[in-house]
């Protein structure tokens, strides 16, 4: 099982396929390296593909210690990958919350990147009522409820997602490769994940001068059925971004790299082929 070590020593796993230049996939908190089994056949055809499993999800490790997790770790986990892989500079993707450690990470080693697709991404909480909100109705409610019920928890949280809805209406079989994938997820990861990555989460909004002063190309992905906040956050984020596209999916949720696969495979090789 290939493996490469943290900068605090924790075990995680990745998978390396194809060749090419390298695409680093950064998964969501509902998923793990298996996030981008509708991109890794297609797209390690052109393209060097490498996808793992953050810190928290299964096969990688998921340390007790709640002080092991956070958005500098997570961070840092990335570069460990690439620095593991002898990789001078990558295109990161990521989604929802792999969207936001992919943006951090071009923010902070801007000479390691060749380019940035954010798929889903979200700000975090703008102001004191919304970090407020977001923590009682969102962060504590799935704390609560994966300490109760573990996976199936998870998975009735996304079930009454409107976000997800139309994932499950357009695509029952998908789905339910997903929610199995979401029902073995560590409930002790998912936790501590909650508490720390999420619970102290910034805003973008925050961020001005980093994102202005960021010169690489950004294709920003979201679907019409996502939450109000991701489309705002990628209106600012195109304004502000020197060089970034928007592209937008109607009919669809969070998840535009499993609902729309096949498009946003399309989407994301003529992006990265076009990156010199």
């Amino acid at each position: 099982m290939p493996e490469f070590q943290s900068a605090d020593g924790l075990t995680l796993f990745y998978e390396d396929t194809g060749a090419g230049a390298p695409i680093l996939f950064v998964h969501e908190f509902g998923g793990d390296y298996r996030s981008w089994y509708q991109q890794v056949p297609v797209l390690s055809q052109s393209f060097r593909c490498i996808t793992y499993s953050a810190r928290g999800f299964h096969p990688s490790a998921v340390p007790e210690d709640r002080a092991q997790y956070g958005q500098a770790q997570s961070t840092g986990d990335v570069l460990a990958l690439m620095d593991h892989l002898g990789l001078e500079a990558a295109h990161l993707v990521g989604t929802s919350m792999g969207s936001f450690t992919s943006l951090d990470f071009a923010l902070t080693h801007s000479d390691r990147v060749l380019s940035v697709t954010l798929v889903g991404n979200s700000s975090g909480p703008r102001d004191d009522a919304e970090r407020t909100h977001y923590r009682e109705k969102w962060v504590g409610h799935e704390i609560a409820l994966r300490e109760a019920r573990g996976g199936a928890g998870a998975v009735a949280v996304l079930e009454d997602d409107p976000a997800y809805q139309s994932f499950q209406n357009n695509d029952p079989e998908s789905w339910a490769i997903y929610t199995d994938n979401l029902r073995g997820q560590s409930a002790t990861g998912a936790v501590h994940v909650l508490s720390t990555l999420h619970w102290n989460r910034r805003s973008l909004f925050d961020d001005k001068a980093r994102l202005q002063a960021f010169n690489r190309p950004v294709l920003l992905v979201t679907g019409d059925d996502d939450y109000y906040l991701v489309g705002e956050t990628n209106a600012f984020l195109q304004d502000l971004l020197p060089d970034a596209t928007w592209h937008r999916f109607t009919e669809t949720g969070h998840l535009v790299n499993i609902e729309r696969a096949a498009e946003f495979n399309h989407l994301l090789a003529k992006f990265v082929g076009m990156v010199k």
